[in-house]
């Protein structure tokens, strides 16, 4: 599986001489066709990274009234298949994001902020059910989602908030959303020392003095045999390096994966 913190940044700079017209879908397929090429006979886009092929397709697709001008948010997903265009799996076989901010100047669609390759999730399938969030009080919108995996009994998932960082798509997470190791024990004396820990995340949108707000995790759980006391964290952006912080003694970040 390709590794979690990496995410291509090649964004694609062009504009797209077609009108924005009201209807979203139609507005994704502008984008879509002049980003990946024509759409395929699969009702899907083709495309390749790192020489392995992909087919995208809409995952969600929403419109924003913003100070600037009508947006159009766009993010698809695609499944890794082999050349007859069939679905392929593999445990280390990752799954393609793209994700696009689409503007409206003039009666022409501009693509402001974009990432058409980023590779995630495993047996070649990505993270689907993209949700858009408000993550800062100035039109500062986003996707969020949670990706993960397992192995021999251990099995894990973090979250990501794919938003714009200048005309490219960053990610702005860094941290574990769950894990749960209890599969990986054949003895009761080593499921002493497992864990399973759960979280949930909530957006701080009552801080709007910050560019971004900041997100309050709770964690529930057992680590190490021992139950966790339930606690809500409030993770800080870190405006240099422009994702979130985790606190010196997150619970999660003490789990090795």
């Amino acid at each position: 599986m390709q590794g979690r913190k990496v995410f291509a940044v090649c964004a694609v700079g062009l504009a797209l001489a077609v009108p924005l017209v009201a209807q979203a879908e139609l507005s994704a397929e502008a984008v879509l066709d002049k980003v990946y090429g024509q759409r395929s006979a699969k009702g899907c886009w083709p495309t390749t990274d790192d020489g392995q092929s992909y087919c995208m397709k809409v995952d969600h697709a929403d419109q924003r009234d913003t100070a600037t001008g009508n947006r159009l948010y766009l993010l698809v997903t695609g499944e890794a298949v082999d050349a007859q265009g069939e679905a392929i799996s593999a445990h280390a076989l990752s799954g393609l994001v793209g994700a696009f901010v689409v503007e409206e100047h003039n009666g022409k669609a501009e693509l402001i902020a974009s990432d058409p390759k980023i590779p995630m999730g495993e047996f070649g399938s990505p993270p689907t059910d993209w949700k858009l969030s408000l993550l800062g009080p100035s039109d500062y919108w986003g996707w969020q989602n949670t990706t993960g995996g397992g192995n021999q009994g251990v099995f894990y998932s973090w979250y990501v908030l794919l938003a714009p960082y200048g005309n490219k798509i960053s990610n702005l997470a860094d941290f574990n959303a769950s894990y749960d190791n209890t599969g990986s024990c054949g003895d009761k004396a080593c499921e002493r020392h497992t864990g399973s820990v759960d979280s949930t995340l909530v957006i701080d949108s009552s801080k709007n003095t910050e560019k971004v707000y900041p997100v309050q995790v709770t964690v529930t759980g057992t680590v190490k045999g021992k139950k966790l006391k339930p606690k809500t964290w409030t993770l800080p952006f870190d405006y240099k390096k422009w994702m979130y912080s985790k606190p010196k003694d997150w619970p999660l970040g003490q789990v090795d994966f």
